[in-house]
């Protein structure tokens, strides 16, 4: 009988050190560095392994964003992951978020195949590969490498220009057949998660394709030995249709585990599981070399963050963001009235952010970044009054009433934190009724002190991802952008703040969410 470790990270999203950079100096069960430990001690059980990283490394931490905007490179990134040795990663989503150029170098660094099967550029893997074929204790795995294909709905188009995004289901069908006839066993890894609950099959979100998880399970089964997944940052380890199924969450807090044994060619057992800092007690780096450059590295970050920006003399700190999402705060009305006078809308919309602590006296690059971590550009879109109700209807479905009381509603919650798709609009007066149906809860919208012309056209501003209906928001639409503004986010923030040392925010969110 031959025993094989499957080790899988996803998510991961430039967290590498124990921190979330909230503050300095975290010791935190967080990071990939934080990850190889717990393979490193429990490995030494299975001299027969495999290492992957399942995708979105590159972007999503305030490292990302030093590594992007101030050094121009993930060379440093590359050279991490290369410590690692990973036997094969897979394309994330959000590995397009600094443009192609950015990307090409970043995967030029890399000492391992980085996958894209369904991912296309004059008919071929984007990447150059779309399968890796590893040997282990005589037998052959084919890794199969997926992404999401719901790419072109949040990305710059000029980011992935050239670029076909095949359904990972299509591209999986398609492949099989080669891959079944070079390997012995086949690891699908898709960057993508489950549209449908595990144990029912009944949908648990709109099946639009973003994630394909479930129906690849139900089609492939019998053809497929084992599915990897990521995108939704959820922690998975089951069993599902007889195939070890794994999404070890995020930001390198859990490590994927699946152990085959195989027997006469046949997977007789395989288990499932999810390593963290709970069950194992991470080792020192065996590399003192490498420690020590990892240190430096991380305080040279560390310093970067700490750089002031601001000074403020009335803060905005966001101490409840729940209490922040229902009624008005000055950080949303100060990143709105920003949009607003950037681009000269009438209207704007933004979401508060899972880590956004708002700012206070001081304001620091860790500050803004923590913020506002995407690297979202900005779109004027030209909208109709009932494409504003609608919106606001849409984002209305956010909350819910239990015991008499609004609370969050829990699709925005399970399977996956979905804070981002709800939205705040300044530059309107509006009031939602939770208690209302679901379309009807808007009793109030207001323009200039009167009701909202649903025939009338007005100016929005969003983030790109908004814009052209990210979140499933079917009224925005790239047809109707009529101003692009390529600053992000965070460099928004900073410029506004250095051209206004004395901060005057005039009041322009005006809201309630009532039962």
């Amino acid at each position: 009988m031959t025993q094989i470790a499957f080790y899988i990270v996803s998510d991961v999203h430039g967290y590498i050190f124990p921190t979330n950079y909230q503050e300095r100096q975290q010791q935190l069960p967080m990071g990939l560095l934080h990850a190889e430990q717990l393979i490193n001690q429990d490995k030494v059980n299975y001299p027969l392994h495999v290492l992957i990283d399942n995708g979105d490394f590159l972007q999503g931490s305030p490292l990302g964003h030093y590594l992007a905007k101030e050094l121009g490179s993930a060379k440093q990134l590359a050279y991490i992951y290369n410590h690692f040795k990973f036997d094969a990663g897979v394309i994330g989503n959000h590995e397009f978020n600094f443009g192609m150029s950015y990307l090409n170098q970043t995967l030029e660094a890399l000492n391992y195949t980085v996958l894209s099967a369904n991912i296309l550029k004059d008919g071929e893997p984007f990447t150059g590969h779309g399968v890796r074929y590893i040997e282990r204790g005589g037998l052959i795995i084919g890794i199969i490498g997926l992404t999401t294909q719901y790419i072109p709905h949040w990305e710059q188009a000029a980011h992935i220009e050239g670029l076909t995004f095949e359904s990972a289901a299509t591209a999986l069908e398609r492949w099989l057949p080669e891959v079944k006839a070079h390997a012995d066993i086949i690891a699908v890894c898709y960057h993508g998660g489950f549209e449908c609950d595990l144990t029912t099959g009944e949908p648990t979100e709109d099946l639009t394709g973003e994630n394909e998880g479930y129906a690849m399970l139900k089609q492939f089964h019998q053809d497929i030995d084992l599915l990897i997944t990521g995108h939704q940052h959820r922690e998975i380890a089951e069993t599902v249709y007889d195939i070890p199924v794994i999404q070890p969450g995020a930001k390198g807090e859990k490590v994927g585990r699946i152990i085959i044994d195989v027997e006469r060619g046949k997977i007789q057992n395989a288990e499932v599981s999810l390593l963290s800092n709970e069950t194992l007690t991470p080792a020192s780096d065996t590399e003192p070399e490498f420690a020590q450059k990892m240190a430096a590295f991380d305080a040279e970050v560390d310093a970067w963050l700490d750089v002031p920006i601001a000074r403020l003399k009335e803060t905005m700190i966001v101490d409840d963001a729940f209490v922040a999402r229902t009624t008005p705060h000055p950080y949303i009305n100060f990143l709105n009235y920003i949009l607003m006078d950037v681009s000269g809308a009438d209207i704007a919309a933004s979401a508060l952010f899972d880590l956004s602590s708002g700012f206070g006296n001081e304001v620091t690059m860790r500050d803004v970044l923590n913020n506002y971590p995407f690297p979202n550009t900005f779109n004027v879109l030209e909208l109709t009054g009932q494409d504003i109700k609608d919106a606001i209807e849409l984002t209305a479905e956010y909350f819910s009433v239990k015991d008499g009381q609004v609370t969050v509603n829990p699709e925005f919650i399970y399977p996956k934190p979905q804070h981002y798709n709800y939205d705040i609009y300044s530059g309107i007066s509006y009031t939602i009724k939770v208690s209302n149906p679901v379309g009807s809860r808007v009793v109030q919208l207001d323009y200039q002190g009167n009701p909202i012309h649903m025939k009338e056209s007005y100016k929005v501003v969003l983030n790109n991802y908004r814009a052209v209906g990210g979140g499933n928001y079917p009224m925005f639409s790239a047809d109707k952008i009529v101003e692009d503004i390529q600053t992000e986010g965070a460099q928004l923030i900073i410029d506004y703040l250095q051209a206004h040392p004395e901060l005057k925010i005039p009041n322009v969110t005006d809201f309630k969410v009532e039962v």
